[in-house]
């Protein structure tokens, strides 16, 4: 530990000796959480005391809107991603504050893997993501979070929290689109005695999908896109004495997708690979009331994945007709909330993860990134209706050592509705297992650093008046020792070697024209730059592919009716990278509600049938082309 890290933890513990005193026993107070986000602080905290850019999408927000992916919820608030068609392929990504180093949690445990997917950074496949008929909110924090979680959370954090089981109720939900889409989701739930169960099951199939070639203007057929994909998930809650509780989630998929779709022409296009994907994961959960009234948890976890991708870097020298990656991932979590005065707690929490992966044809067997983990943070009520939070976490990893990160906030809350906030915080990503080891293609790098850096932010948060509401912030990064993939002949290689800057800033504002009617507006700002691989000074990324984000919703609910007309766009992209340097995309959702027990939905996508790409690779603009224009149609039956 260096003097700076020495002196970070010494502030932390000298703080909570001198503020604190013995633990105050307090009422505990109930949490209704649509005034509280807990992804900011791993704890309950209300909006106005949060000092962080924070998104909540409700339940109710998703049924209206029909959504029935994630990334569809991401892409209605401003969040830049990227799929190629009307399923999350493996090679999908999130970009938050420009950064697709993202982490993702489900109800609050780390799903990204130890192993790349894609080749971007946010090593997860989203078809591993709860269906959205569990989800009961998801929270999008903008900025780093390393400080509470540890590696991956540098661009910002997206908790997708699922729903216990409510009255006794079935469902069924059949929808049909283009390119012969068929999808079919069961649910059934009840809550009774205090048990409940929650069983999701999903069927999705399409033939294929087709894209506009940006260069002729046709549609064509993308090869080898079709889906088959089935998922089971279930959740256990069980309501013990003296507010503890204990919820069992389990969630299994296996599906057989297209790899990598890229247009003919280009330098990976793959018109035969595919890849198969299983996965197992359970999760159990024990929580208990704490002194201050938040919930303190243990949570232990296991996870099987298992990829197969054939006929993977098809067409090329270096081609092997079944490449397999197995991963197996198991973790224990601890973490409590202490009361120690009024006006001073703290939460905190040890954790430990241990990840396995083999790649034979890669020369990886049983290769294994462990780690162990401490975080503290505490926060302060100050005069004023100021707050102060500090905060540290130690991750020691068996490959590479331990590694510090630290984040101090303040916050300001004017009034019950408006704060404003400035944070600096840190962030670490690790290097994952074919990064460090793999002898085949890629090829790893033992040597290899985990990327550091820091973030400040600025924000506000506001309602102008009953009916408008105004979220703003501001932030400056930079990144050392970014790893970057590189060609050596045929072989792609990793090395420590970029510096990366970002700023930017978002802007949010939701105003409610008459009871029937909302709109709400978006406009996001922000510049990559990079120096390394030879270059002295920053350059302007061209990969950046929303320097200028644009988004306009019009809503409508009344009655049986909800609808709603989407505008997304960007300018200021990179003809080196990108087909144009701007796009503008309207989608639509309309449900109605039949009866009681029967709702129909549309949705149209894309349907200014406009030719774009939202992931690039310089020199090769067009290679990942977004889905033409399609629509879905679908009946939900309450049984």
């Amino acid at each position: 530990m260096n003097k700076q890290q020495k002196k970070l933890v010494s502030i932390l513990v000298g703080c909570a000796l001198t503020l604190g005193a013995t633990e105050a026993i307090a009422k505990e107070p109930e949490y209704n959480l649509d005034d509280y986000v807990v992804t900011a602080n791993r704890i309950p905290v209300q909006k106005a005391d949060t000092a962080a850019s924070v998104t909540v999408i409700t339940r109710d927000e998703i049924e209206k809107g029909g959504y029935t992916r994630v990334l569809e919820i991401l892409e209605k608030i401003n969040i830049a991603t990227f799929s190629s068609a009307t399923n999350d392929y493996s090679i999908s990504s999130i970009f938050i504050n420009g950064d697709d180093r993202v982490l993702m949690l489900v109800d609050g445990r780390k799903v990204n893997n130890e192993y790349a997917v894609g080749g971007g950074k946010l090593r997860f496949n989203l078809n591993l993501l709860p269906s959205v008929k569990n989800i009961e909110r998801i929270e999008i924090v903008r900025g780093p979070a390393s400080s509470l979680y540890g590696s991956d959370a540098a661009g910002g954090v997206i908790n997708i929290i699922t729903r216990k089981a409510g009255t006794q109720e079935t469902s069924v939900q059949m929808r049909s689109g283009s390119w012969g889409m068929q999808n079919y989701t069961l649910t059934t739930e009840n809550r009774e005695n205090g048990f409940g169960y929650l069983i999701t099951a999903e069927r999705k199939r399409q033939d294929y999908f087709e894209y506009k070639d940006a260069k002729t203007g046709s549609v064509k057929r993308m090869p080898n896109s079709a889906v088959d994909q089935d998922s089971v998930s279930m959740r256990l809650d069980k309501d013990l004495s003296g507010g503890r509780s204990l919820t069992l989630y389990w969630n299994y998929m296996n599906s057989n997708n297209g790899y990598f779709l890229t247009p003919q022409g280009y330098k990976w296009h793959n018109p035969t690979a595919y890849e198969i994907n299983r996965n197992n994961d359970l999760d159990l959960t024990y929580r208990w009331k704490n002194k201050s009234g938040t919930d303190g948890l243990f949570k232990v976890y296991h996870g099987d994945d298992r990829l197969e991708c054939y006929h993977y870097m098809e067409g090329t020298a270096l081609e092997v007709d079944k490449y397999v990656v197995t991963s197996r991932t198991t973790g224990v979590e601890c973490q409590n909330n202490w009361k120690i005065a009024d006006n001073y707690d703290i939460v905190g929490g040890v954790s430990w993860r241990k990840v396995n992966v083999d790649i034979p044809s890669g020369g990886v067997y049983n290769k294994e990134i462990a780690n162990k983990a401490i975080f503290l943070e505490n926060h302060w009520q100050l005069p004023s209706d100021w707050s102060l939070t500090a905060g540290m976490r130690h991750d020691q990893y068996n490959v590479f050592g331990g590694q510090n990160t630290a984040r101090f906030a303040v916050n300001r809350k004017i009034n019950k509705d408006t704060n404003i906030f400035a944070s600096w915080g840190q962030m670490f990503k690790a290097p994952v297992i074919e990064e460090l080891y793999s002898l085949g293609v890629p090829r790893g790098n033992p040597d290899l650093r985990p990327e550091t850096g820091e973030t400040v932010m600025l924000g506000l948060n506001t309602n102008l008046n009953d009916k408008t509401k105004l979220q703003a912030s501001v932030f400056s990064s930079r990144i050392d020792d970014a790893i970057v993939r590189y060609t050596d002949g045929l072989l792609i290689k990793f090395k420590n070697v970029n510096k990366q800057k970002r700023q930017g800033l978002n802007i949010d504002l939701l105003h409610q024209l008459s009871p029937p009617w909302n709109i709400s507006a978006g406009y996001t700002y922000v510049q990559v730059q990079e120096k390394g691989m030879g270059n002295r000074d920053y350059y302007d990324d061209p990969k950046n592919n929303q320097p200028n984000g644009y988004r306009l919703n019009v809503e409508y609910s009344r009655d049986k009716w909800n609808a709603g007309l989407t505008l997304r766009g960007a300018t200021g992209r990179s003809l080196a990278a990108f087909t144009s340097t701007s796009y503008w995309v309207v989608d639509l959702a309309a449900n109605y509600k039949i009866s009681s027990d029967l709702k129909a939905y549309f949705k149209a996508y894309n349907l200014n049938n406009r030719a774009y790409e939202l992931k690039a690779e310089t020199g090769y603009a067009g290679q990942f082309p977004i889905a033409a224009r399609h629509f879905a149609l679908g009946l939900e039956r309450r049984m």
